[in-house]
């Protein structure tokens, strides 16, 4: 058993010292606003059949920058969008991007496929950049900076869990600032799955809206940089990041609760690590992707979090719904309308269309803006929600007791090549599972729920078990690229129309969680990060420090890759007082 530690502490100050948009609407934050404040939307009619063979409604970036075309072949597209954003982020701060270099500053980058569409015409001969360890490392390297990349692949959530996960290392005292990136391009790969599963709207999507009828896909880039220098930042009175907290449904990989009880729970960690209140919050910047039952769903979650009164918005008819930028873009945006004292409209909406009672509007309000909530959800039933304020109105500089450290409970390793197939099944039989969906999940899953379950075993739950106490912090190197390739063989031999929705869900390397989080009722915090394979020691050693940093009383923590026949299982069940 770990001994208690007695150590008090004041958190560090989190400052939002600047930021940046890459996307249809415009190549820097300014520009972006810009057009969103004339109520300019990127939304368009996308006929290009190396996209998708149908003509479709969403935000495609037509042209970029001059500069980005002139980067170095080198680097592919996105990672090119990527190194522009930063750079142009690092303009608006009164730091130079050499004196951030040159300091303890890391890069947590988020994103859901990052550069997939490499193999849009092939799965022979992957190139390293397609996977996102790899190509962390690239743009990494090219910037300059020592310390390793993170890179966080939890679906929807990304660019919440990013910037969550880069406000605790600041305030742990890891490092003194944190480059947060999220980016995700719209290819074949992306939309043939949503439109597998009839989730895209003919038109520009309305959140909440009666007449709502699916979502619309982007793509962006946004960066974020984080200190925990003030004198970094150019506003007099500059926010700052109060608290975040992830929370998982455990009731189904690709519909939301219909409770809300997983976001909800999400949004009251957030007020709690932040030492504030819902009475306290201006506005809600929700997720909102205009789907029948995510937006039902975040009613009820608002309701559950006492946040009733509070207007919300969803600026996805802007940009669409760009995946892993989501989060980082939203985020900046709810940063301009606090500093502008304006608070954006909902474009396109008309009429409430949720059960539960929310504050939505169409109009643009002047307003005092010092405190936001910021909302995400995604597939496999993972939730996010993180706080930012003026420092004016963060009164509470919170002590707050140094979390016990993990102490192991049991371990699971499996490693080999070969017959992945026979090796789970005999598994499988051994510990008598009776699950008729096991066989239907991808291998990486399968894996995962394996694992936890011989991690389980003979694990004596608490009475009273609190579902939000138990989480998942698990990594690999391959992303999900073995269903990948079997998404993409679909595309290639049946055409991008007729792809299975129940293959495209599981190119989310999150899913593994949300799969076991439903058999095991693990509701807490759970992020998948993707490293290099070199990283692994280093990678599994980090997770530890990363969890330390949740409400979390029990976790899951380790590594987990399946690929091309190889399988690589090294998982803790971990516990602290």
């Amino acid at each position: 058993m770990a001994e208690k530690m007695e150590t008090d502490r004041v958190k560090e100050m989190v400052y939002v010292i600047a930021d940046s948009i890459y996307s249809p609407l415009g190549f820097s934050t300014k520009e972006n606003m810009s057009r969103v404040s004339d109520n300019i939307s990127a939304i368009k009619r996308v006929d290009n059949p190396d996209i998708y063979s149908v003509p479709f409604n969403g935000a495609k970036i037509v042209k970029d920058a001059k500069i980005v075309r002139e980067l170095s072949d080198s680097f592919t597209t996105l990672e090119r969008r990527i190194l522009f954003a930063v750079e142009d982020a690092a303009f608006s701060c009164r730091v130079s991007l050499d004196t951030l270099v040159k300091e303890n500053t890391r890069i947590v980058y988020a994103t859901t496929k990052a550069n997939i569409s490499l193999i849009k015409q092939s799965i022979s001969g992957l190139p390293a950049e397609l996977f996102p360890g790899e190509s962390a490392e690239r743009i990494n390297s090219y910037l300059g900076l020592k310390r390793a990349p993170l890179v966080i692949s939890n679906a929807c959530i990304s660019g919440i869990n990013a910037l969550i996960t880069a406000s605790r290392l600041i305030e742990r005292g890891d490092c003194d600032n944190v480059i947060v990136i999220g980016a995700d391009e719209m290819t074949k790969f992306v939309v043939s799955g949503f439109e597998a599963f009839h989730s895209i709207s003919p038109t520009i999507c309305r959140p909440y809206d009666a007449s709502r009828d699916g979502l619309s896909l982007g793509e962006a880039v946004g960066v974020v940089i984080l200190s925990r220098k003030k004198e970094y930042a150019k506003d007099n009175d500059p926010i700052v990041i109060e608290g975040g907290a992830v929370t998982n449904d455990a009731n189904h990989l690709s519909a939301p609760s219909r409770t809300g009880d997983g976001l909800g729970m999400a949004m009251l960690n957030a007020l709690e690590w932040g030492s504030t209140s819902a009475s306290r919050v201006d506005f809600i910047n929700a997720h909102g992707t205009s789907t029948s039952y995510n937006d039902e769903m975040e009613s009820k979650a608002i309701h559950l979090a006492s946040l009733r009164d509070v207007p919300v918005q969803s600026l996805k008819p802007y940009w669409g719904h760009t995946l892993g930028a989501s989060g980082i873009i939203e985020s900046i945006a709810s940063f301009w309308q606090m500093r502008n004292s304006l608070l954006l409209g909902t474009k396109g909406y008309s009429e409430l269309g949720v059960p539960m009672e929310i504050k939505v509007t169409s109009k643009d309000i002047p307003i005092e803006l010092n405190r936001c909530l910021k909302s995400a959800s995604g597939f496999g039933g993972c939730n996010a929600a993180i706080v930012f304020a003026r420092e004016s109105a963060t009164t509470d500089r919170v002590k707050s007791i140094l979390p016990n450290d993990w102490h192991e409970v049991s371990h699971f390793t499996l490693k080999g090549e070969g017959d992945f197939d026979s090796v789970i099944r005999s598994i499988y039989k051994e510990l008598e599972m009776k699950d008729i969906k096991f066989f239907k999940m991808d291998n990486m899953s399968k894996a995962g729920v394996i694992a936890t379950a011989s991690l389980l075993k003979d694990f004596i739950t608490d009475e009273g078990k609190n579902p939000f106490d138990y989480g998942f912090f698990i990594a690999n190197s391959s992303s999900s690229l073995d269903t990948d390739i079997r998404h993409q063989n679909e595309i290639l031999t049946k055409g991008d129309t007729n792809v299975s929705p129940a293959i495209f869900v599981y190119t989310l390397p999150n899913i593994l969680m949300g799969e076991s989080a439903i058999r095991f009722k693990f509701q807490g915090e759970n992020t998948f990060f993707v490293t290099t394979q070199e990283r692994k020691s280093e990678m599994m050693e980090e997770l530890m420090l990363l969890a330390q940093d949740t409400l979390l009383k029990v976790a899951v923590i380790g590594w987990c890759d399946v690929f091309e026949g190889r399988y690589d299982i090294d998982l803790k069940l971990c516990k602290r007082d």
